[in-house]
């Protein structure tokens, strides 16, 4: 491929390739590929907002607390007021969960795919253990 550059251009490119001191025809394909990355992850604002949602989850705290508290269930040493507690997370989990869901579900619409071709390309799989 030839690329006709205005002289001025033409110029820049040089000087510019010249400073990171390669050729200019490395410094273009280098530019160029920068370029194209940039722009095939580049999303709409309105999946950059699904996409937020889908991120947002319980807290490290709250997760730390909600495996303790299922120990103390397996261990059967869970007094009533911790078990109002891990009520509480788990409900708080599943809306979050049915919330992420349903970002998803936009997303999948947005992109025209499936909720799967979606889940499989944000390597998302269910957990055994929740």
């Amino acid at each position: 491929m030839t690329l006709q550059l205005l002289p001025e251009l033409e110029g820049s490119v040089r000087a510019a390739a010249n400073e990171d001191g390669v050729s200019p025809d490395i410094f273009v394909a280098r530019v160029l590929q920068q370029h194209l990355h940039r722009r095939s992850i580049s999303v709409t604002e309105s999946e950059a907002e699904l996409l937020t949602q889908i991120n947002l989850g319980l807290t490290a705290q709250e997760w730390r607390r909600l495996y303790q508290l299922r120990d103390g269930l397996e261990n059967e040493t869970l007094q009533a007021d911790d078990q109002a507690e891990l009520l509480r997370l788990t409900d708080r989990l599943e809306s979050v969960n049915a919330r992420r869901m349903a970002a998803l579900i936009k997303l999948a619409v947005l992109r025209r795919t499936t909720l799967d071709a979606l889940l499989e390309k944000f390597g998302l799989r269910p957990s055994a253990n929740v």
